[in-house]
C-alpha cells in the first residue's frame, strides 16, 4: 500500500504530459553532446548515450542478466538497454500506471515486451531473494525521500560483484538553491539578449531575468517526490560504494540559468554563445557547483560494516593484477 506522498506523485506524474520542442536541457543535441563528452569522453550523440557507454563497460558478455529500474516511468532508457543487449532481463517499477502502460507500449514497439517485468508497485516493500546483476537509475532517485535508504536497498539488492548505476539530479533538495548559484544564473540571464529572452510560450514578453528559489511548500504540493533528498545521494553512494567512479556533469548553467530559454537558441545562430556558455558550466564544476552526476561501481566493498573486503572482491582484484 503507497502512502500519500507517493500516491500525490503518481497523480502528479500520469497528469504530466510529453514536453514539445526543446523545453528542457536533456532534449537538446548540443548539451546532450556536452554531457557524453563529459561522461564517456566523446561528443556522441543521443541521452544517457555516454552513460550507457560505460554501463556497457561493466557487462559481462551477452550482458546483465537481471536487471531493476525504480520509478522507470515510459522506460525509454530501459528498453535501450535492452534492445542494445547490453541487459537481458529488466523488472521495471513505476507508480503511475498511465507510464506504465506507455512503457508497455514502447516495449511492444522495440520487441522487448517479453524481457520486461512489470510492477505498478513500490519497490521497496518487495523482496528479491535472488538480487540482481544491475541496479539502474536514471533521473529516478532524486525522487526518493530518503537517498541513504534508497543506496542502501540497491546495495542490498545488488548480487556480489553486481553493477550500480546511476545518472542523476544530485543538486540541492527540493531546488533551495544556494545564494551562489542564483547569483551566478542570474548573472548569465542579464547577459542574455533580448531575443533569448523572450517567453517561448508568449514572444510579446519576456522572461524573468531573476533566478529565485521555487516556494517550498508550493514545490511540494506539486509533487512531493521532487528532488526530495537530492542533496544527499552523493554521500549516499560514497558510503555505500566508496570506489564508484563518479563523473560530475554540471548543470548550474544549462540547467537553471538556461531554463525556459534554451527554446529560443537557433542551432546555428546561436551555437557559438552556448557552447561558451557551456565551457563556463565545466569549469563552475571545479568550484563545487554541480547539479548532475553520474556514478559506476561493483558491490565488493563493505563500507557499512567497517569497510571490510568481502572475499570475491579479493580475489577479482588479485586476478586483474595478474
Amino acid at each position: 500500500m503507497m502512502d500519500d506522498r507517493l500516491i500525490r506523485a503518481a497523480e502528479h506524474w500520469s497528469q504530466m504530459e510529453a514536453p514539445k520542442g526543446r523545453p528542457h536541457w536533456w532534449m537538446h543535441p548540443a548539451i546532450v553532446r556536452h554531457v557524453n563528452r563529459l561522461v564517456c569522453g566523446e561528443a556522441i550523440d543521443g541521452q544517457s548515450a555516454g552513460f550507457h557507454r560505460l554501463i556497457e563497460a561493466e557487462a559481462p558478455k551477452g550482458g546483465f542478466p537481471r536487471a531493476i529500474s525504480v520509478g522507470s516511468g515510459v522506460a525509454a532508457k530501459e528498453i535501450a538497454l535492452l534492445s542494445d543487449g547490453i541487459v537481458q532481463h529488466f523488472d521495471l517499477f513505476e507508480i503511475s500506471e498511465d507510464r506504465l502502460r506507455a512503457s508497455k507500449r514502447l516495449a511492444r514497439r522495440h520487441g522487448v515486451f517479453d524481457r520486461i517485468d512489470f510492477h505498478c508497485a513500490n519497490a521497496f516493500e518487495r523482496a528479491f531473494p535472488d538480487g540482481f546483476d544491475l541496479v539502474y537509475w536514471n533521473s529516478s532517485l532524486h525522487h526518493m525521500f530518503d537517498a541513504h535508504a534508497a543506496v542502501a536497498w540497491s546495495y542490498r539488492n545488488l548480487k556480489p560483484g553486481g553493477c550500480f548505476a546511476m545518472d542523476e539530479f544530485v543538486g540541492a533538495t527540493r531546488f533551495q538553491w544556494t545564494d551562489a548559484e542564483l547569483d551566478i544564473a542570474s548573472d548569465i540571464r542579464a547577459s542574455l539578449s533580448g531575443q533569448l529572452m523572450r517567453d517561448p510560450g508568449n514572444p510579446t514578453r519576456s522572461l524573468d531575468g531573476r533566478v529565485l528559489r521555487p516556494d517550498l511548500d508550493a514545490f511540494i504540493a506539486a509533487d512531493p517526490s521532487e528532488a526530495a533528498d537530492s542533496a544527499n545521494i552523493l554521500g549516499a553512494v560514497r558510503a555505500f560504494f566508496p570506489e564508484a567512479r563518479i563523473t560530475l556533469t554540471g548543470g548550474v548553467v544549462y540547467s537553471l540559468a538556461l531554463d525556459q530559454v534554451l527554446a529560443n537558441f537557433d542551432d546555428v545562430k546561436d551555437a557559438a554563445r552556448l557552447e561558451s556558455l557551456l565551457q563556463l558550466d565545466e569549469r563552475l564544476i571545479e568550484d563545487g557547483h554541480v547539479h548532475q552526476a553520474i556514478a559506476i561501481a561493483r558491490k565488493g566493498r563493505m563500507a557499512a560494516r567497517g569497510g571490510k573486503w568481502r572475499w570475491w572482491d579479493a580475489l577479482r582484484r588479485l586476478a586483474h593484477r595478474r
